[in-house]
């Protein structure tokens, strides 16, 4: 899997030191009311995909390469390079190791 780095800056008093937050793709699929989406999820390495949906102060799960597919008919409904899918719509997510041509 490979690290991607987040670059930004933190304030400490009157200085700003800049922070580098490195990052895991993991393909993944997750299960929503009536869509499962396909796509990559960026990850802190040392957690695990329950971590994010657990972690209250980031309401949305961050998807790259993102593909939509209707749950019933297992139609594409949409592809994009990135989509947000707010939490609390989530039925199941998945490490798909392997990223199937239709889900």
């Amino acid at each position: 899997m490979e690290a991607i780095p987040y670059a930004g800056f933190v304030e400490v008093g009157f200085m700003a030191y800049k922070t580098v937050v490195s990052k895991e793709q993991v393909s993944a699929i997750i299960g929503a009311p009536g869509e499962k989406t396909g796509g990559l999820i960026h990850k802190l390495p040392q957690n695990r995909l329950l971590d994010m949906l657990n972690h209250d102060s980031e309401p949305f799960i961050p998807v790259s390469e993102a593909k939509v597919y209707c749950k019933t008919m297992g139609k594409l409904l949409f592809e994009t390079d990135f989509m947000a899918i707010n939490k609390p719509h989530v039925v199941f997510l998945s490490n798909d190791r392997q990223f199937p041509a239709g889900i």
